[in-house]
C-alpha cells in the first residue's frame, strides 16, 4: 500500500475531483480510455513525473507525463528504471514459499529455530506472521536513526542492526496487521540462513532469471541506479511542496537500509513480467499462490483492503487486484494485475512525499489503475469512519 520513508506512517487519502485533459503517449497499442488523463492528473498533484506500464493480451502500452529531472525537464524514459521499494517484499515471499515447498522450512515455524537470538519472543513468532505483518514487531524505520534520509541514505547498515533498532521501539498487538520491515528483514536472513547463499543471489536464480526480469538486482551498499532512469526526489520533512525547489533529488543513496524489506532497482517491464510468472504459476505452486492471497483486513480499507503473504490488493471499483504498492525516498510504485496474470499494470512516481496533500497523488495513481483494469475512473470515496483512508504504498514512510 503507499509513501514516506519506509516507515508505514500513513498518509491521509484526499480524493481529487478533477483530472487533467489527456496528452499523447508514445504507445504499440491503443491507450486504455482515460490512463494518460490519470497520469497527467498524478503529475498535477505533485509529482515531478511519471511513467505506466501496461501489457496484456493486445500488447504493451507506456505512457509518461512531467519530467525526469526538474533541473533538465528531460522526458521521463520509457524504459526507465527506478527503486521498487516493497515490490520486493512480493520476490522475498515468494522464495520462502519455494523453500517451503522443498521442505526447507515451514511457514508455520517459529523464526527463533533457524535465527535464534535476533529478537524477543522469537519461539512464538512464526515465518507466516512475518509474511503477513502480524507478528508485533516494530517498523526500524520508525526510528529516530532514520529521520532524514539525506543522512541514513549515506550510512551502511547490517541486517542485524536494523532489526535491532527495531527491537528498541515498542511492540505492536500480535496478531493483527501492523507494518514491519524488520519482519522482512528477518525473512531475508532466514532465506540466506536456511540456503547457504546470499539474498540476491537466491532473487536472482529463483525469481528474476525464471521470470526473465533481466534489468532487476538487488543491490546491497552500491548507490546508483544501472540503465536509464528519472531523477528521484523526496521532500524533507515540514517542507512545503508548493514552493519551488521545495523537492530535494536523492537518486544516489546507500541501500543497506532497504535490503530484503525493499531494496530492488527494476522497471515496470520486469516488474509485469514477475506478477505474470507469479501470478501464471511458474514461481510458485496454486497452493502456495492461494496462501499468498490469503489477506489480513489493513487500516488502508477500502484502497488497499488486504495484505497476504508478501502480496497485497487494491480495492477498485470492478474488484481487487493483487500486486504490491512501493515507496522509498525517490520513488513510489504501483502494481497490480489480474487473477491469470494476463492483464498487468505498473505505474512509478519519481517522488517520495510525507505531507498530507500527497493523497491527491496517489489516487491519481489509483485512478490509472481503476481506468486500465475497470474501464471507468476511481470514482469512490476514500473515507471510513469519518477518517480519510490511508492509501499510502509500503515501505518507508
Amino acid at each position: 500500500m503507499p509513501p514516506t520513508n519506509g516507515r508505514r506512517a500513513a498518509i491521509a487519502l484526499l480524493i481529487a475531483t478533477a483530472l487533467l485533459s489527456p496528452a499523447p503517449a508514445v504507445a504499440a497499442t491503443p491507450e486504455p480510455a482515460g490512463v494518460q488523463q490519470a497520469l497527467d492528473a498524478t503529475v498535477a498533484a505533485g509529482a515531478p513525473g511519471v511513467l505506466a506500464r501496461i501489457d496484456d493480451e493486445r500488447g504493451t502500452w507506456i505512457g509518461t507525463s512531467g519530467t525526469a529531472d526538474l533541473d533538465t525537464r528531460a522526458p521521463v524514459p520509457r524504459e526507465a528504471r527506478f527503486r521498487a521499494a516493497s515490490l520486493t517484499k512480493s520476490m522475498v515471499s515468494a522464495v520462502v514459499l519455494q523453500l517451503a515447498q522443498e521442505g526447507r522450512l515451514s511457514l508455520d515455524e517459529p523464526i527463533g529455530e533457524r535465527l535464534p537470538g535476533h529478537i524477543d519472543g522469537d519461539e512464538k513468532i512464526t515465518v507466516r506472521e512475518l509474511l503477513n505483518h502480524t507478528s508485533g514487531l516494530a517498523d526500524y524505520i520508525n526510528a529516530a536513526e532514520f529521520a532524514d534520509p539525506e543522512r541514513y541514505g549515506k550510512r551502511t547498515y547490517t541486517p542485524q542492526r536494523l532489526v535491532a533498532e527495531a527491537e528498541r521501539l515498542p511492540r505492536r498487538e500480535p496478531g493483527r496487521f501492523a507494518y514491519s520491515n524488520a519482519g522482512y528483514i528477518l525473512l531475508g536472513m532466514l532465506v540466506e540462513k536456511v540456503t547457504g547463499h546470499e539474498l540476491s543471489a537466491e532473487l536472482d536464480r529463483r525469481i528474476f532469471r525464471p521470470a526473465g526480469m533481466t534489468r532487476s538486482y538487488l543491490p546491497v551498499t552500491w548507490d546508483g541506479i544501472r540503465g536509464p532512469h528519472a531523477t528521484g526526489y523526496h521532500l524533507p520533512a515540514g517542507a512545503d511542496p508548493g514552493v519551488p525547489g521545495s523537492l530535494r533529488p536523492i537518486t544516489r543513496l546507500n541501500p543497506s537500509f532497504a535490503w530484503a524489506a525493499y531494496g530492488v532497482v527494476s522497471d515496470a517491464r520486469d516488474v509485469n513480467r514477475f506478477y505474470q510468472a507469479l501470478f501464471g504459476g511458474r514461481l510458485v505452486s496454486r497452493e502456495s499462490l492461494a496462501q499468498m492471497r490469503t489477506g489480513v483486513a489493513t487500516p488502508q480499507a477500502p484502497v488497499f483492503p488486504r495484505y497476504g503473504l508478501g502480496l497485497e490488493s487494491v480495492g477498485l471499483t470492478c474488484g481487487e487486484m493483487w500486486g504490491a504498492t512501493g515507496s522509498i525516498p525517490g520513488y513510489v510504485t504501483f502494481a497490480f494485475a489480474d487473477d491469470t496474470g494476463g492483464r498487468r499494470m505498473t505505474v512509478s512516481v519519481n517522488v517520495q512525499r510525507n505531507d498530507r496533500a500527497v493523497g491527491l497523488m496517489l489516487l491519481a495513481a489509483v485512478d490509472a489503475l481503476n481506468r486500465y483494469f475497470c474501464g471507468e475512473p476511481y470514482g469512490r470515496t476514500a473515507r471510513t469512519g469519518g477518517a480519510s483512508a490511508d492509501i499510502r504504498p509500503r515501505s518507508s514512510t
